[in-house]
């Protein structure tokens, strides 16, 4: 049974809408449409850290994780609308190990560097994923599990922290406490990684929100000994986390590849 996909998308974009449709169809992949809380939505709701706009964001990725748990959807594709998808992406799917002691797949990437685990091939040729042992920025695709989605929906940071800082990122610490992989070749961008960059559907609706609510106190540089100890502590818990099951021997921190077809897009 083929994995369900589903994809974030507001009313307010039809081109976003046509860019996602496009690509799932010339895969001979199906996508169901999930309207995108909007920031109007969350104008006014207290206690987040995050803007109207990253909110909104964040509370549209839980609406897939609550629809998971509701109709019972075993594990799922969830991407955003501003998302490029590489041609290798069906047959990665297709795997029938692609779920094996697996909480969620990270697709994307940011092109920037992340520790990651001894490589499990796949059955798709040069298409590996590793256990992801340090931030992997991005969630406009990633294959999630009903489980893992059920962990999520009641996670206390939910609103805090912005859907790839909690799924992938260290603020989050999931990566430590589940089972999360990356996968090597990313197999999709963001459109704003491109040469197009933020042209047409690469526009963000969230940049007017970022400018809005942008204040000198978030600009400011974190005084160097407070990276150090945030570095130090990282190593320390992926020692207590990955050594004793040996996971560790083996992972490597490199600039995570991008499958060769979304490569000659930047």
């Amino acid at each position: 049974m083929p994995l369900p996909i589903f994809y974030i998308n507001l009313a307010s974009r039809p081109d976003r809408r046509d860019h996602v449709e496009r690509q799932l169809d010339a895969l001979g992949l199906a996508g169901t449409r999930i309207e995108a809380v909007t920031a109007a939505d969350c104008a006014g709701i207290p206690g987040s850290p995050l803007n109207p706009g990253e909110l909104a964001c964040s509370r549209s990725h839980q609406k897939i994780w609550q629809l998971m748990i509701e109709q019972d959807i075993a594990a799922a594709l969830i991407l955003e609308d501003d998302v490029l998808l590489s041609e290798q992406l069906p047959a990665v799917l297709d795997d029938p190990n692609l779920l094996a002691g697996v909480d969620a797949i990270q697709m994307e990437t940011r092109q920037t560097s992340a520790m990651v685990g001894r490589l499990v091939p796949s059955t798709a040729v040069g298409i590996g994923r590793g256990r992801l042992m340090s931030s992997s920025m991005g969630a406009a695709a990633y294959v999630m599990t009903k489980a893992f989605a059920k962990r999520l929906v009641v996670h206390p940071r939910a609103d805090m922290l912005s859907p790839d800082m909690l799924l992938f990122g260290r603020p989050g610490s999931l990566f430590y406490q589940a089972s999360i992989f990356q996968s090597v070749p990313a197999l999709a961008i963001q459109l704003d990684q491109t040469s197009d960059g933020r042209r047409g559907p690469g526009r963000s609706d969230l940049d007017e929100h970022r400018a809005l609510f942008a204040s000198p106190e978030t600009s400011r540089r974190e005084p160097r000994w407070r990276r150090a100890s945030r570095h130090w502590a990282h190593h320390l818990r992926l020692i207590a986390t990955f050594a004793a099951s040996g996971e560790l021997w083996g992972a490597r921190q490199y600039r995570l590849p991008l499958a060769d077809d979304l490569q000659r897009l930047l």
